[in-house]
């Protein structure tokens, strides 16, 4: 059975994390299928050359390979973690390399959430399990030299079983328009732990459940790794595919007042320059690229209109109006200014069968 998702999603900046913090709260039904879960190969790496910078700009620090990770090959942690970096690499974002130290908080976290009850970024003191009230806390406490650190969580429901939920957890969050900003951010480091309640138990209002939680962090010495000073970066890029093609959930609401549980969006499109620069964008388009049929968009969000305050000034999200169709190839072009500078990008991306339902 395809999966399908409802999800309750929270995304705010962390103090000196530069990037959202997200939560997903998903609801799943059935086994693998058409809900974007698929098995990945053992120990696949990705590679991307590095961007020169235009002359007497700055040059990209983007990192083009990173060790092959050990979680094991069959394993969910795995299958996210090849994703996820294959997701970035394509489109210019730079890999993340597996850190233990956020591979140990990010499944303490699952675990005492599972045992707790709760989807939630704070841990409470005196609970069983608990490792930090904070992210920057539990990660500190990991021995983690904190320089920033996201904290992205989904939760499937209706099973106990891990299987098939790291990759749709991926998916999921890479489709929300909020979440897709904080996985592609100017991390280093991640740590995945994936757990579920067939391995640890749980009671209460949450019931038979898995949490997938991914800590990304860069370290104090290291910094951010970033994009060179001409380049625009975008998500998806030329060649995406799989992209879930609607989403019914998100918190905060990147259109407040709707319902879009009744009234669905498509997946966000994220655009993004190096931090510290201002990102504008004069003109937006999508189009199937069968029959060229065009797709409503909502006005593009950036720092300056965005209702929640979360986007960066080097950030800004293209979002579909409604529901884009499944497998479907659709063109897109976008143009504007990276700090004063015009660029044009058109590429073409194409959904999948799943949806974050």
């Amino acid at each position: 059975m395809t999966r399908s998702l409802s999800s309750s999603i929270s995304a705010y900046h962390f103090p000196h994390a530069l990037a959202a913090l997200a939560c997903a709260l998903i609801a799943a039904c059935g086994g693998g299928g058409g809900g974007g879960v698929a098995a990945l190969p053992p120990g696949t790496t990705v590679s991307t050359p590095p961007s020169a910078p235009a002359d007497g700009g700055q040059a990209s620090t983007l990192v083009s390979s990173v060790p092959p990770d050990s979680y094991g090959a069959s394993s969910e942690a795995h299958q996210a973690f090849v994703l996820l970096n294959a997701e970035r690499g394509r489109c210019g974002f730079g890999l993340l390399a597996q850190n233990a130290q956020l591979d140990s908080a990010a499944t303490a976290h699952a675990d005492w959430q599972i045992l707790n009850n709760q989807l939630s970024h704070s841990e409470t003191p005196g609970t069983t399990g608990f490792t930090g009230a904070t992210p920057a806390d539990r990660v500190t406490a990991a021995g983690y030299p904190l320089g920033g650190v996201g904290d992205e969580i989904s939760g499937l429901y209706y099973s106990g079983s891990t299987a098939g939920t790291g990759v749709f957890a991926v998916r999921a969050l890479l489709a929300l328009p909020y979440h897709a900003a904080g996985m592609l951010a100017g991390y280093r480091d991640v740590g995945i732990g994936i757990r579920g309640s067939d391995e640890l138990g749980t009671s209460g209002i949450f019931g038979v459940r898995t949490v997938q939680q991914f800590n990304l962090g860069y370290k104090r010495d290291a910094g951010r790794q970033e994009p060179a000073s001409d380049q625009v970066l975008t998500y998806p890029c030329e060649g995406t595919s799989g992209i879930f093609f609607e989403v019914t959930n998100e918190t905060p609401n990147p259109v407040p007042g709707r319902d879009l549980r009744a009234s669905p969006i498509g997946p966000g499109l994220l655009v993004a320059v190096r931090s510290g620069q201002t990102l504008a964008i004069s003109s937006a388009a999508i189009q199937t690229v069968s029959g060229n049929v065009p797709v409503v968009l909502r006005p593009t969000m950036t720092r300056d209109n965005d209702p929640n305050a979360v986007l960066a000034a080097n950030q800004a999200l293209i979002i579909p109006d409604a529901s884009l169709m499944p497998n479907t190839d659709y063109a897109v072009r976008v143009a504007g200014t990276n700090d004063g500078v015009s660029f044009a990008k058109s590429f073409v991306f194409s959904t999948g069968a799943g949806a974050a339902r």
